[in-house]
């Protein structure tokens, strides 16, 4: 939901679209896919065991990729209600499990994303196209690169076979600009 046209003096929660059935007043403020809601244990043990994952990736990103490390973290210190999530910088992460992918470019993302392949598998060699590079990442490596730019799959593999990634959200230029068309409105 954008604010662009709304009335600076209504709370968002009494604002609705004319013509609509139904208004999703919870697109305002981050929140937790369905899944992560429906296995609160689970996602918390998940984001315990990145997190030292994650402090080693920051120390790394600020050595080797400073300028997307400060845009990621520019993003994540705006968001709303101030939510720091425990990846931080990166506002999401995605967990895929036994995934084998079509060649695609994520679009939506911004700067960067991570790959953490983990799992007793053999194969699954990740594909960056343009840069001509079948990559053999194996339990332990980091990959670092703009899933935006670059088109990428994974090949086939045997046994079991895992993936973190973590990413950004190219709207993150819109809502550091304005919030969304928010900025002028009472709530912000």
């Amino acid at each position: 939901m954008q604010g662009y046209n709304a009335p600076p003096d209504v709370h968002p929660h009494f604002i609705y679209n004319k013509g609509a059935t139904k208004t999703n007043h919870e697109q305002r403020r981050p929140y937790l896919a369905a899944a992560l809601k429906k296995n609160p244990k689970e996602f918390e043990e998940m984001d315990s065991i990145i997190s030292d994952i994650i402090e080693l990736l920051c120390s790394v990103m600020i050595q080797e990729v400073p300028g997307s490390y400060e845009t990621l973290q520019i993003f994540c210190e705006l968001l709303p209600l101030n939510r720091r999530p425990h990846t931080f910088p990166f506002p999401g992460w995605v967990l895929n499990i036994n995934v084998c992918t079509d060649g695609h470019k994520d679009t939506n993302d911004a700067e960067i994303c991570v790959v953490i392949p983990g799992g007793p598998f053999r194969g699954g060699e990740l594909v960056l196209h343009e840069a001509g590079l079948v990559l053999e990442l194996v339990e332990g490596d980091i990959l670092v690169f703009p899933s935006w730019k670059i088109t990428h799959f994974n090949l086939h593999f045997e046994g079991s076979r895992l993936s973190i990634v973590l990413h950004s959200d190219k709207e993150v230029s819109s809502w550091n600009k304005d919030r969304n068309g928010w900025s002028g409105h009472i709530v912000v």
